[in-house]
């Protein structure tokens, strides 16, 4: 009988699953090299039962390197072998809301560094960046703890989900996940709060947690302002580590993240709206379509981004900062990038704020 065309030759099947597997070997080998179970032992007392966690653990940072997006697309793939539990195991352990996931998170990182300090040499700048950003992660279960509707600015509508706050650390050769927190939105509908109905809502997962714990502070933050969370991240992540620049977009440049700026001593590159914001020029109060109209014939030309730009130096919120307009075609819309850093010209701002994609 023939073999469909469709189907891989043996010896192709072989080579991918050996591939597979020896995949998963080298990361298990890497993460010993990282020493982390230094970082995730403590958390063994907190589970009487069943195997260690920083077995179970050490499977789960290595999913996203063998292309395995669950615990069951993992348990059901030919690596399973690989495993020392079942699915109960896993999902027991990530349910634990005694685990501070977000600190588990920050001695990874702090483990991470110490290493790369010790191996290899540092950038020659030494310039450091925080990054603040959000994304919606979509979700389909009503029924989920604390789930919402949220407005997607990619799609343009409104799809069921959480807002992924995230803040990252970007050192010239790595990136790396400082801290996060999940959030959702009421919305202005109070017959609809979150974008869903009172019975969806009655209807969604409610779990007793002990108070003060790190699984009560997580659910308390879902209704925390974004920007307050923000500062507090920043805040904690400047005290711990040397960093230069504060790198966000237009939802958070603000007077409060200015103000949180300058108490941790770092320069702020934010991207600010072309709205109604008043700017203090030469004694006046303008918009930046204002300013923009004043300065239109003062533009520039930047040769190597292909770009028109115009920078001056205004008040904002009691914050002396320098305003960069930029576009790039003769037809297209401008942008506006504020920083506090008033040494920056245009090509060495744009340097510093497009490492901010390095979140994406």
């Amino acid at each position: 009988m023939l073999r469909p065309k469709d189907t891989l030759s043996l010896s192709e099947i072989k080579t991918r699953f050996n591939a597979q597997a020896y995949l998963s070997d080298s990361f298990l080998n890497w993460l010993s090299f990282f020493k982390f179970k230094s970082v995730y032992s403590p958390l063994d007392v907190l589970k009487t039962k069943g195997y260690p966690i920083g077995s179970l653990l050490s499977m789960m940072i290595i999913l996203p390197f063998i292309n395995k997006g669950s615990i069951h697309a993992f348990l059901r793939s030919g690596m399973k072998d690989l495993s020392p539990s079942a699915k109960d195991g896993y999902y027991r352990l990530k349910n634990m809301e005694t685990i501070a996931w977000e600190k588990l998170l920050g001695k990874f990182v702090k483990r991470f560094l110490s290493l790369v300090a010790q191996k290899t040499k540092p950038v020659k700048d030494g310039i450091r960046y925080l990054i603040l950003d959000d994304t919606l992660l979509p979700k389909r279960g009503k029924v989920m703890e604390g789930i919402g509707r949220l407005w997607n600015h990619v799609t343009h509508r409104s799809e069921l989900g959480y807002r992924l706050l995230q803040l990252g650390l970007y050192d010239g050769k790595s990136f790396l996940p400082l801290d996060f927190s999940f959030h959702r939105e009421k919305g202005k509908n109070q017959e609809k709060p979150y974008g869903l109905t009172q019975r969806e809502l009655k209807a969604q997962y409610n779990k007793c947690r002990p108070a003060g714990s790190p699984g009560a502070r997580r659910v308390a933050k879902l209704d925390e302002p974004k920007i307050e969370t923000g500062i507090k991240m920043i805040a904690s992540a400047c005290k711990k580590l040397p960093v230069t620049y504060l790198l966000m977009d237009s939802w958070f440049t603000c007077q409060r993240m200015l103000e949180c700026a300058k108490d941790a001593k770092v320069h702020l590159i934010g991207m600010m709206k072309m709205g109604n914001a008043k700017y203090t020029c030469q004694g006046s109060e303008l918009n930046s379509g204002e300013l923009l109209q004043r300065l239109c014939k003062k533009g520039k030309r930047c040769r190597k981004l292909k770009s028109t730009y115009i920078h001056i130096q205004v008040i904002y919120k009691g914050f002396p900062v320098k305003l960069f307009f930029s576009r790039f075609g003769k037809r297209a819309k401008w942008h506006l990038i504020l920083t506090t850093d008033l040494s920056l010209d245009y090509l060495t701002m744009m340097k510093h704020y497009q490492v901010r994609w390095t979140i994406e």
